[in-house]
């Protein structure tokens, strides 16, 4: 099988002021790969050009084998989730059932979907709750559902803990491992040790534009 992410010699510049160079990354499917440094280091333009957030870019970029810019799977599977996730307009359901109708899904079927996802993810109580209503721990909970809902099975996350109370802390990193569990494969940034050593498989360190592999 091919990596997930294959990244060799990659190179992005913001207002013509490098980010990064010379990048190399490989993520295996099923893994989690955490990736650690200081504010402003990259961490997460690097999460943003692996999802093809942000271009262009030098260098070799390929998802599941094939090059990043003409890749039809990118969209389908893989979901970039931001440290701080934007909701829709609407209950927690409809956020849920959202993917799901973009994609043709009967409304009947995508609401009774999104509930089934709003259980795994302890959403249930939540259904008819305006989105954007929520804690910033249930919002999180909620983003990670809904890429569930949209079929994604690589995610991407700016780190997924930041600035949440205890409880919603524990709640997001047991949805975490339960994805981990399922074969989702994982590429969050982090601040939070605790955090890297309950999911990482790898770690990756990045500073000053270089990223290195942790041993």
């Amino acid at each position: 099988k091919p990596p997930v992410f294959l990244a060799e010699n990659l190179e992005f510049s913001y207002d013509k002021k490098l980010v990064f160079s010379s990048l190399s990354i490989t993520v295996t499917e099923g893994s989690a790969v955490a990736i650690v440094g200081p504010n402003g280091c990259g961490k997460t333009t690097l999460l943003k050009v692996l999802n093809g957030l942000t271009g262009p870019f030098r260098g070799k970029l390929e998802f599941l084998g094939e090059p990043m810019h003409k890749n039809r799977s990118l969209r389908t599977r893989s979901v970039y989730l931001h440290q701080f996730p934007v909701m829709f307009a609407g209950s927690v359901q409809a956020n849920l059932a959202y993917p799901l109708l973009v994609r043709g899904e009967h409304k009947d079927r995508a609401m009774a979907r999104a509930a089934c996802v709003a259980e795994d993810f302890g959403l249930a109580s939540l259904l008819a709750r305006e989105a954007n209503r929520l804690s910033g721990g249930e919002t999180q909970r909620l983003a990670l559902a809904r890429a569930v809902s949209a079929g994604a099975d690589v995610l991407l996350l700016d780190e997924p803990t930041s600035s949440m109370d205890g409880k919603s802390d524990d709640m997001v990193r047991s949805m975490l491992l339960m994805l981990k569990k399922r074969g989702t494969t994982l590429l969050f940034s982090s601040h939070d040790p605790s955090l890297v050593s309950l999911l990482a498989d790898e770690t990756y360190r990045m500073d000053g534009g270089i990223l290195e592999r942790k041993t």
